[in-house]
C-alpha cells in the first residue's frame, strides 16, 4: 500500500515542473521576433513620393499559412543612403492585424528622407491561434 503512496507524491512533485515547462513552451510561441519573422512573415514594400511630394513606404505584410493565426506586428522603417547603409530608423505600428494566410496594407512617412529604405518586422504578438499545420 505504500509504493502507490508514494508514486503519487513522487507524481504531484512532477506537476508543477511539468506544468511550468508547458507554459514557457506557449509563451515563448507568442512573441514574434525578428529571428523568427522571415518563418511567418513576407513584407512587400515600395517607396516614392506621396501626392504632396513627401518621402513614404508602403506595402503589405503577408502571414504565410504556416503562422500562428493572426499577428499584431511593430515594423523597423530603416533609411538608407546611397551606399545602403542605414542613417536613421523608426518603429511604425500597423493599424489592423494581419489575419491567418492574409495581407495587411501599411503605409509610412519616414521623418529622415534618403536614398532607400528597408522593411522589416521589428515585434509582434499572436492575437488569436490557429490555422496553421500542427498548432
Amino acid at each position: 500500500m505504500r509504493s502507490p503512496s508514494l508514486s503519487r507524491r513522487a507524481l504531484l512533485g512532477l506537476l508543477p515542473g511539468l506544468f511550468l515547462a508547458g507554459w514557457a513552451g506557449r509563451a515563448q510561441a507568442q512573441s514574434i521576433t525578428p529571428q523568427n519573422a522571415p518563418r511567418y512573415f513576407r513584407i512587400d514594400a515600395q517607396s516614392g513620393p506621396d501626392r504632396k511630394g513627401r518621402s513614404s513606404v508602403w506595402g503589405y505584410v503577408n502571414l504565410n499559412s504556416s503562422g500562428l493565426g493572426s499577428a499584431r506586428v511593430r515594423l523597423l522603417v530603416e533609411t538608407l543612403d546611397a551606399a545602403g547603409q542605414p542613417i536613421a530608423s523608426e518603429i511604425a505600428y500597423l493599424d489592423t492585424d494581419v489575419a491567418f494566410s492574409g495581407r495587411t496594407y501599411f503605409e509610412v512617412r519616414p521623418k529622415t528622407p534618403g536614398a532607400s529604405y528597408r522593411v522589416t518586422i521589428h515585434s509582434g504578438d499572436w492575437t488569436r491561434t490557429g490555422g496553421g499545420p500542427g498548432f
